[in-house]
């Protein structure tokens, strides 16, 4: 009775071992140490040192997320493989994370290029510090080991904003895309009430130096007026001639004093 429970035992093992051997090998992960090296390039380059990569967030791409990251992953790592040496031991581990990439790829088949371009409009391209990104490499290598891709991808919804590149420290999501959106926006406008700021300056410059011309015209006007109410006044004083008497003639006694002094002298004659 011992031995069909152990040959039960064995097949079912078996069993067991060839659907995870025929899972592994149709994701393109293959099961190694080589994930705990990404402890070491995190300690190996600076904490400040920014690295791009473009990547669809989780709840964009759902199922597919491995399989819709594993490209640009790819190329990320590879420009940062660039940055140093040939003799470099970050070189090595970060090339050990391009072979398992390119493996994996190799084994997702065509269907992969087809499934990036109908979610090529979900794909962000952020600049991330040493740490995040390693964790998304991480939480990458991880997923893959431990979840099904599902074969059939389907897209959401692309969002009304472009693809844009942000420098950020922050998990990404659709509103900093939005955000980047409003900005330009935000700037255009500010632009916009400069533009006629600007515009109402130059106008009432205009205005005023058109005002100038009537405003002498006015006072020319007003000279006018004044200088033809004082012109009456002149003429009567030229009319009214010299005075009656001047000089010598102011002097002259008036006539009866002049009679008085003859009747005088007539009577001092008669005596």
């Amino acid at each position: 009775m011992k031995k069909p429970n152990i040959w039960i035992c064995t097949c079912v093992h078996l069993l067991l071992y060839m659907t995870v051997a025929a899972y592994s090998s149709e994701i393109g992960n293959p099961i190694t140490d080589d994930i705990k090296k990404i402890s070491l390039l995190k300690q190996n380059i600076p904490k400040d040192y920014k690295i791009t990569i473009s990547y669809i967030p989780k709840e964009a791409s759902g199922m597919c997320w491995v399989k819709l990251n594993v490209f640009h992953l790819e190329m990320s790592l590879k420009g940062l493989a660039q940055k140093f040496g040939n003799i470099s031991s970050n070189k090595d581990n970060i090339g050990t994370f391009v072979q398992i990439l390119q493996e994996m790829r190799y084994h997702m088949g065509r269907s992969l290029e087809d499934s990036m371009i109908e979610f090529e409009c979900h794909y962000i391209e952020e600049m991330w510090y040493t740490a995040k990104y390693f964790e998304f490499v991480e939480d990458f290598f991880n997923t893959a080991n431990s979840s099904r891709e599902a074969e059939d991808c389907e897209p959401l919804p692309c969002p009304t904003s472009t693809k844009t590149t942000i420098i950020s420290t922050t998990t990404a999501s659709p509103g900093s895309r939005h955000h980047s959106t409003n900005e330009k926006q935000n700037g255009s406008s500010d632009a916009i009430e400069k533009g006629a700021f600007l515009s109402k300056v130059v106008e009432s410059s205009l205005l005023s130096l058109l005002s100038i011309p009537f405003i002498a015209v006015l006072f020319l006007l007003v000279w006018k007026i004044k200088s033809r109410r004082n012109a009456p006044q002149t003429e009567r004083s030229v009319e009214e001639g010299p005075a009656l008497f001047s000089g010598e003639e102011a002097h002259i006694p008036p006539l009866d004093v002049e009679i008085s002094e003859k009747n005088r002298l007539n009577i001092i004659r008669a005596v």
